[in-house]
């Protein structure tokens, strides 16, 4: 059985999601994805108990995925100029 917490799978599916839309070339749709994913992850982080290499694992995804939407967001002003 699983221990995933449900937070923790919507987290994990969103991310999933911003990556194949990402890879689509979806890229608005992605950025909010990823920025959504990286919310339900702190709250995990935050709220939910887990060991310190997990809490560590899930901050190293979460500055990845910052990573990623911050240049998302400049390809995409720079798009509409």
């Amino acid at each position: 059985m699983s221990s995933t917490s449900p937070n923790l799978q919507k987290a994990i599916d969103l991310a999933s999601k911003a990556a194949q839309e990402d890879k689509a070339g979806n890229y608005e749709e992605a950025l909010q994805l990823y920025q959504h994913a990286v919310q339900y992850f702190l709250h995990v982080v935050k709220y939910e108990a887990q060991g310190d290499k997990a809490k560590q694992s899930i901050r190293a995804k979460c500055t990845e995925y910052l990573d990623r939407a911050e240049k998302l967001k400049e390809y995409l002003k720079k798009k509409k100029k």
